[in-house]
């Protein structure tokens, strides 16, 4: 019998940020040209360089629940997902990225240089 394939954690955006009003970590992993388009972050979030994010970051030791992000809620945010849940870590990732949780109400901030 096949077994059914391994599916990451993803919670809807909406939910990620209620998670995150209870306490949850949530992890922008945009690459830097994203962010600096948008000219704005997720009021809160701790900002990772996908490009540098792995298995040195501190994120791997940290308590309590984790949600990545992206752009889109694809590629880059479900390899840190996978690589937070080598390390033991509670964590998901956001359906949709950085989009859907601007679209469900993010509070933003702008990004001063």
């Amino acid at each position: 019998m096949l077994e059914e394939p391994f599916q990451l954690p993803s919670i809807p955006a909406a939910e990620a940020l209620a998670r995150a009003r209870d306490g949850a970590t949530l992890i922008d992993l945009r690459k830097t040209p994203a962010v600096v388009a948008s000219g704005h972050h997720i009021a809160g979030a701790l900002i990772r360089d996908p490009y540098a994010f792995g298995h040195d970051d501190p994120l791997t030791g940290a308590v309590g629940p984790l949600i990545t992000f992206c752009v889109h809620g694809h590629e880059v945010s479900q390899f840190a997902c996978a690589l937070l849940m080598l390390h033991g870590r509670d964590v998901c990732y956001v359906s949709g990225g950085y989009e859907a949780l601007v679209a469900a109400g993010a509070v933003l901030e702008e990004i001063r240089p």
